[in-house]
């Protein structure tokens, strides 16, 4: 083929030479070089921005990281990332700029808040917003975290910081009190020798509370029962096939118990008497005593980690869970300024990555989930206030915001409340922290 191209070029077949040659040569090595120059071209773009300003909103100095904001034709150095968008009006990404085209743009004092975040991370969805309190000697606040398998057994806890006389049971969810100077109660429980774990108000006030565990008042006691020859309140124990069943002999008939408040009763002088199901069987049942929220037997949790989980699934839903250790799934905690150990308040917490939540404030059993105030918890653990829908539209938070639990949220660290009027404040200085 290049022999037929040079004789029709050329007049000649005997390819002496190949000027053809060395003009493909040159156009590749052109197509190459034009190539780098492009690529080159597009990495100084990328590495030294425009000089312009031109009408962009927000703008960061390459050279220094400064914010500025455009308000009219004036450029203001604003104090953090949020508070640039709540007066911009728009969550936009920043342009990035040369000092030298901020020298030669009009500015105006700085404006902003003080505290208000650098940035503010994509926001967790709905299905994505669980939290968790975990105690062991600390307190770690888990955001974001999936929901652990429930645990099966019990603790006997009381707030850290207060006096032990305020205990509780915590089993299925929930927390009833128990008052260590009943022997009754120690005995049916099973926590002779046990002393309360402290644990933090922000764990404890997740779990809803219910009546105390303490021996039920049994009205008529001593007298004939619907059970005949048995007199009320004594403590009847069935044999069936898979395990023992208890009831207790009432007025109107028999009520099925399980074997904590079996053992209440028994522990307080109540007899206890082995029935047949034949003479338990025309009985009526009843639920005349308010026992049927107590825990089926007493059964202590041994493992240092006691964790519970809190996730609004169109009501509160509450699982306490226990671990060897904090269930972290690989992720660093961020420790807290105001940190104290063993006391009360929460030491650190665990964010996703690069997430944060925008979340409506509710009470631990749902109260407000519809109508509670709006806040932004960063992915630092600091809680900012949210001002109205403007703010949350300029901030880049729509959609509608989860419930998350207020007990947590209070006992996060508190930045300021971020507002559009209060961004928009100018400042000739910014006055150092006390």
């Amino acid at each position: 083929m290049r022999r037929m191209t040079h004789a029709l070029v050329r007049g000649d077949v005997r390819m002496l030479d190949d000027p053809l040659r060395g003009q493909s040569v040159s156009l590749a090595v052109g197509c190459v070089l034009a190539a780098l120059g492009l690529v080159g071209a597009a990495a100084v773009a990328m590495l030294r921005p425009a000089a312009d300003v031109g009408d962009a909103p927000i703008v960061v100095v390459r050279e220094s990281g400064a914010v500025y904001v455009r308000v009219g034709d004036t450029m203001h150095p604003a104090l953090n990332l949020a508070s640039a968008r709540l007066i911009a009006g728009t969550p936009a990404e920043p342009k990035l700029v040369s000092a030298a085209a901020i020298d030669r743009s009009r500015r105006g004092p700085t404006v902003g808040i003080v505290g208000a975040p650098d940035t503010v991370a994509p926001a967790l969805d709905a299905t994505e917003s669980g939290w968790t309190v975990c105690d062991a000697d600390e307190t770690t606040v888990l955001i974001g975290f999936p929901e652990h398998p429930a645990s099966g057994r019990g603790a006997l806890v009381t707030p850290a910081g207060e006096s032990a006389a305020v205990t509780y049971y915590v089993y299925d969810g929930r927390r009833a009190r128990v008052d260590l100077r009943n022997p009754a109660v120690v005995r049916a429980l099973r926590l002779e020798n046990v002393a309360p774990r402290p644990v933090s108000p922000a764990l404890l006030e997740l779990l809803p509370e219910v009546p105390a565990i303490a021996p039920p008042h049994i009205p008529g006691l001593g007298e004939p029962s619907a059970l005949p020859g048995i007199p009320v309140g004594t403590v009847v124990r069935l044999a069936r096939a898979d395990g023992v069943e208890f009831h207790v002999a009432l007025r109107r008939g028999v009520q099925r118990i399980g074997a904590v408040a079996a053992d209440l009763i028994r522990f307080t002088g109540g007899r206890v008497e082995s029935v047949s199901a034949q003479a338990l069987g025309p009985v009526p049942s009843v639920s005349d005593l308010p026992v049927s929220g107590f825990p089926d037997r007493g059964n202590l949790t041994d493992r240092p980690v006691l964790c519970v989980h809190w996730r609004w699934v169109g009501e509160p839903k509450v699982v306490v869970s226990e671990f060897d250790s904090l269930p972290d799934g690989g992720r660093t905690a961020v420790r807290l300024a105001g940190a104290d150990g063993p006391g009360p308040a929460v030491d650190a917490v665990l964010p996703v990555p690069g997430r944060s939540a925008f979340v409506r404030a509710a009470g631990a059993a749902g109260q407000g989930a519809a109508t509670g105030a709006r806040y932004l918890v960063t992915d630092s653990g600091v809680v900012f206030g949210i001002a109205d829908d403007d703010a949350a539209a300029r901030l880049g938070l729509t959609g509608a915001p989860p419930p998350a639990p207020w007990p947590v949220l209070a006992r996060l660290p508190r930045g300021p409340e971020l507002s559009v009027r209060a961004a928009s404040v100018q400042r000739d200085a910014v006055a150092p922290a006390p």
